[in-house]
């Protein structure tokens, strides 16, 4: 039984024209992730699913296998685990092998250690319960208790009807986001998973009892703007996850 990596790397982007493919301190970010992907000692093979040419010749330079995407899959609306599931499929019948755990990591991003795949790999395997595992931020000045919303006359109102919030954001319960890390789910649950009905908040391919790892940033990045591409370039070349 083998354990893989699944990036998803669509092409024709439509924030930032391929933005996989950006050159960030002395790789793509795709060259990144797959470099993240070849560390991890408790990785056996390396997939890509992609519709776009180019994006797949760079997966080739690493070794990693290619997950032809339908068109269907790679359209800028489309659900992210039809996409998954689509992939983690594709690789079972192109090993011919049963899969243990499937991790996945978006192609836009540099955010990601070989050893940050091994820890949600490694809690899954230290807690047979678990149907997965994702990294995480804590919420403190964007909590959902500050959120707002803009309503039909124009004005700001609270996004949660909560008039006596108090503005001491120590007082709030805490909340999580994804934050663009490493989503790792058992291949046995991925494939049963229904949309809408299992899974945290819209992560529904993670199944029921998914365990988090807190990580210590402000917020997850992925590259949606040039802000996004300079701080990920600051935290490449300060080394910040030592910081």
């Amino acid at each position: 039984m083998k354990n893989i990596v699944l990036i998803t790397a669509k092409g024709g982007n439509t924030s930032i024209q391929n933005k996989n493919l950006i050159e960030i301190e002395g790789k793509t970010f795709l060259g990144w992730q797959l470099t993240a992907a070849k560390e991890a000692k408790f990785v056996d093979e390396i997939f890509v699913s992609t519709e776009c040419p180019l994006i797949k010749e760079e997966a080739l330079k690493y070794g990693a296998k290619i997950i032809d995407r339908p068109k269907d899959l790679a359209q800028a609306f489309t659900n992210h685990g039809d996409a998954i599931l689509h992939g983690a499929k594709e690789a079972k019948r192109i090993l011919n092998e049963e899969i243990g755990i499937v991790t996945i990591l978006l192609g836009n991003t540099a955010y990601n250690r070989g050893e940050d795949i091994d820890k949600t790999i490694e809690v899954l395997n230290n807690n047979k319960e678990a149907t997965s595992c994702m990294t995480v931020w804590k919420a403190q000045d964007d909590h959902p208790y500050r959120a707002m919303q803009i309503n039909n006359n124009g004005y700001l109102e609270g996004y949660l009807d909560l008039k006596n919030a108090d503005t001491n954001r120590q007082s709030y319960p805490d909340i999580y986001f994804y934050d663009q890390g490493p989503w790792s789910v058992r291949y046995s649950v991925l494939v049963n998973c229904e949309r809408g009905k299992t899974g945290p908040a819209c992560w529904w391919w993670m199944g029921d009892n998914c365990i988090p790892i807190i990580r210590n940033w402000v917020t997850g990045k992925d590259v949606h703007s040039q802000l996004d591409i300079e701080m990920t370039r600051n935290w490449l070349k300060n080394r910040l996850w030592e910081k």
